[in-house]
């Protein structure tokens, strides 16, 4: 019994332990709140006793109070506050005393601590943990388990008062262990769950010496103009680079010199650095006016923001840690944790750092200019469906879940908003992918005009019963302008209107957009819980219409004050209810698409040869998405024949690419022989023409299988669609379809329509994404009929896809050489031979498989879902066939 309390576990139970406070549960057999704190202060005066028998007989007097009080009231609802206390009294007693009586003692009080509820978590967490880690030891168990089991108990605290502290422990354990696996699977736990902790951010950067994490940048603040800013919701939309400094010293030397090099930078035209850059300013000497003046002097019209107490205050220890200090952050708010060292730049380094970042992904235009177009809720008010209808504005289809038929329009009256007025503002609002390649220039222009045609119709129309629409507009026209310019005054006069709209008659729900601007203004100088703001949002009377955008937006929220679980949690919502709802075409597009999937939590951080590995990696995964989006339309094939979707996709898993113009190199093409060689006629390829010009692309394709002719190479006869109206076709908003060139836009097709997965222009072109969704879907078949039961279907697909004896047809040249099975194939071959029974086929296959798998990681340098599951399944095989030979 001795080794079930290993030093290790001591050490880890007086890690965690903190003085329990008893709060009183109010039911009517509770222990009197009194009693409990008496029962602490005798432990605690025990605890601190002159001497070690003083202490001794201290802690035993302790246990007795306690076991005496806990037998009087066995069932009262606050007895795990007793529990606590004499689980802190046999602590120090096994410390002690450790006997074999005292420790039986101890385990038993944490056996009984393992049934309290959540509001014990605090001290059931220590219990937790010592009981799982002795038992292990008492087991025999490896640290590979010991490491396993500390993920399931950082789980079952996740959301109690002591979830970051159970993160902390297991952390500093998995440290300790040098487990990878633990440590990687603690930091995305972090990551998902509490990105924006201040002490886990402090934590991570003390413990996880040398290694970079992305961190929200969260904080409030008050401007030189005495106004409230609430980060990342203020810089949101454009990275930004936060500049922390002082005067002091060669401080305004040292601001000179950055500001000469991003001069030098930002002077060339076509970076169209406005829409993509900006600066912020936080001063460390407590001036009066943060430093604006001194700014001013430069030439600077930064934003110019206090830091009560320079180097004292939390966000300095927290994100700078150095002065000066240019902290980056990404257009979604993340900014990179990196080990402390001097930051001040070499001369002429600033040019090439500010160039650096002008080219990274991150600040891309297209990227930026979407990312600026969903913050600002550009989709709420944009109908990808066809022309804008007075009677039916996006903001009114969105209160009708299953769409409106003319008997749901509205009713326009002669004092309504002249519809040609309505259209010339709707005029300024650009569907993508055209909205996306607007330059600053011409977008800023645009939301310019919107607002001064908005406010122009609000005053010769202000008694209309439709002006609703018009205010809408003004709205988000200005929270456009106000992420584009990143002007403060643009988000007040959005505010002022949202009132102004929430003041006079709307219906109900159309007032999503103006309430989604004043929650944001609540949030700047919210003082208690943000998360109760938001929650308040996405409530809505259940008595009235509920928008389908709600969900978005509450999402964006989230997004404003560095929340990511409730984000996903708002997101989530969103794409389970209405994917397919063309009101949220647009934004369940950015919502799925692997290229925001991606940067929307990564540190901007470029650093090491793993970067572009890693990236690659990512987009290239064969994994499908998780909502239902479908594709219904009709086209014309290049000889004028009807072509449907999904009608016409002849039961087969397609992939459809988007092609800009008969000019265009289908990137599908280098896949013929993946798809001529598949076991089964499944897979096709369709390729979507965004322009009607059938002749030209009927020459290009003929000019392409002569020279295919002359190659010897088979000639391509996958069917061509034209698609009407091109870019304006509604398929190409709700897919988010960036053409360009040298861009692929691929969506992959279920044979009903069903999206599995889409490769816009913004991802990486070099991923072999294409093959990897279709070996993903081949495998997800197997799994459905091993889980219907359907063993035999199961061994036709594997066996098809994985043959496992191949002989050369009788035609088979002489440099013949059997298939090469991939690892998926592979994969879900050994799950067919694991449910024939056939375990040592299996594991050899799923050894294959692991290997493979290992060394793709290992060329990332980072643990894959891909690694944890091929080593579940190997793992499994193992222990079956460990039983099979302990039964024989």
């Amino acid at each position: 019994m001795r080794a079930c309390i290993t030093t290790s576990v001591v050490y880890a139970v007086f890690l965690v332990s903190t003085l329990f406070t008893a709060t009183q549960v109010v039911a009517q057999q509770s222990i009197p709140a009194e009693k409990i704190e008496t029962l602490q202060t005798q432990l605690s005066e025990a605890i601190t006793a002159s001497s070690s028998a003083r202490k001794k007989l201290g802690v035993r007097r302790a246990i007795r109070a306690c076991e005496a009080l806990l037998e009087k009231n066995e069932a009262s609802p606050n007895r795990f506050a007793v529990l606590g206390v004499l689980f802190q009294a046999q602590q120090p007693q096994v410390k002690l005393d450790n006997s074999a009586t005292n420790r039986r003692a101890f385990l038993t009080t944490c056996e009984k601590l393992l049934t309290a509820p959540d509001e014990y978590a605090a001290v059931r967490l220590d219990a937790d943990l010592l009981l799982s880690q002795a038992k292990l030891a008492q087991q025999g168990a490896d640290q590979k388990a010991r490491a396993e089991a500390i993920k399931p108990l950082v789980q079952r605290y996740l959301g109690t008062e002591v979830d970051t502290k159970a993160v902390r422990v297991a952390l500093t354990m998995g440290i300790e262990m040098g487990d990878a696996g633990l440590i990687g699977h603690l930091r995305q736990v972090i990551a998902e769950e509490f990105p924006g902790d201040r002490e886990m951010i402090n934590f991570q950067r003390d413990k996880l010496a040398g290694q970079v994490f992305g961190a929200p940048f969260i904080g409030q603040f008050e401007g030189a103009d005495g106004k409230a800013y609430r980060f990342p919701m203020d810089a949101l939309g454009k990275t930004t680079a936060l500049y922390f400094w002082t005067k002091e010293g060669d401080g305004i030397e040292a601001l000179k010199e950055m500001v000469a090099g991003w001069n030098i930078v930002s002077s060339e035209a076509e970076r169209n650095t406005p829409l993509r850059y900006q600066f912020i300013s936080f001063n460390l000497d407590n001036l009066p006016d943060a430093g604006a003046s001194i700014l001013s002097e430069l030439g600077l019209d930064w934003p110019a923001l206090h830091l009560p107490s320079g180097t004292e205050h939390p966000v300095y220890k927290t994100y700078v840690r150095n002065t000066p200090k240019l902290l980056t952050m990404t257009p979604s708010g993340y900014t990179a944790m990196v080990m402390s060292g001097s930051t001040r730049v070499k001369p002429g380094g600033w040019e090439r750092s500010f160039g650096s970042s002008l080219a990274r992904v991150w600040t891309k235009q297209d990227y930026t200019a979407q990312t600026q177009a969903m913050l600002s809720g550009e989709f709420t008010v944009v109908d990808l469906t066809g022309a804008f209808d007075p009677t039916a504005p996006p903001e009114w289809q969105a209160i009708h879940e299953t769409g409106i038929d003319s008997a749901k329009k509205l009713t326009r009256t002669s004092t309504s908003v002249p519809e040609d007025t309505l259209n010339v503002i709707q005029a300024c609002f650009l569907k993508p992918p055209t909205r996306y390649e607007q330059t600053y220039e011409q977008i800023h222009a645009r939301f310019r005009r919107a607002n001064e045609l908005c406010q122009q119709a609000i005053t010769a129309h202000p008694q209309a019963e439709d002006l609703w629409i018009v205010r809408n507009r003004r709205i988000v026209a200005l929270l456009a302008l106000w992420k584009i310019e990143g002007k403060r005054q643009h988000f007040d006069a959005a505010a002022q209107e949202a009132q102004a709209t929430l003041d006079n008659d709307c219906p109900a729900g159309t007032d999503v957009i103006a309430r989604f601007c004043l929650a944001r203004q609540t949030l700047r100088s919210h003082e208690g819980d943000a998360r109760d703001v938001i929650e308040e949002f996405a409530q809505v009377d259940s008595t009235k219409p509920r928008a389908v955008t709600t969900d978005t937006l509450a999402s964006l929220l989230a997004l404003d004050i560095g929340d990511r679980a409730l984000h996903e949690r708002y997101r989530r919502a969103s794409l389970d209810q209405y994917a397919n709802h063309p009101a949220l075409w647009t934004a369940t597009a950015c919502q799925l698409d692997r290229y925001h999937r991606y940067w929307l939590y990564h540190p901007p951080f470029t650093a090491g040869w793993t970067y572009g590995r890693r990236m690659d990696y990512f987009f290239g995964i064969g994994d499908h998405e998780n909502a239902e989006r479908r594709i219904k339309g009709e086209f014309k094939t290049l000889d004028g024949k009807p072509f449907r979707i999904p009608e016409d996709l002849n039961g087969k898993f397609t992939m459809l690419e988007f092609l800009q113009d008969a000019a265009a190199n289908p990137r599908l093409r280098r896949y013929g022989t993946f798809v001529n060689q598949r076991p089964f006629d499944d897979v096709q390829t369709v390729y979507a023409v965004l322009d009607d010009d059938a002749k030209a692309m009927r020459e290009a394709l003929e000019t392409y299988n002569q020279e295919q002719l002359k190659r010897k190479q088979p000639p391509d006869s996958s069917t061509y669609i034209l698609v009407p109206d091109g870019l304006d076709h509604p398929i190409v908003g709700q897919l988010n379809v960036t053409p360009g060139e040298k861009r692929n836009n691929i969506a992959f097709l279920h044979s009903d329509g069903r999206v599995a997965a889409f490769k816009s222009g913004l991802t990486a072109g070099r991923s072999t994404m294409a093959q990897s969704v279709v070996e993903w879907n081949d495998e997800q078949l197997v799994d459905d009929a091993l889980a219907r039961g359907d063993l035999k279907e199961a061994q036709r697909l594997a066996f098809a896809h994985a043959p496992v004896d191949q002989q050369p047809p009788p035609d088979a040249p002489k440099n013949w050489k059997p298939k090469e099975i991939g690892t998926v194939h592979l994969r879900a071959r050994a799950k067919v031979y694991a449910a024939m029974g056939e375990w040592e086929l299996a594991k050899e296959d799923a050894q294959a498989a692991y290997l493979a798998i290992n060394s793709k990681a290992g060329h990332i340098s980072m643990r894959t879902d891909d690694l944890d599951e091929i080593e579940k399944l190997r793992d499994s095989i193992q222990a079956e066939l460990n039983q099979s030979a302990a039964e024989k």
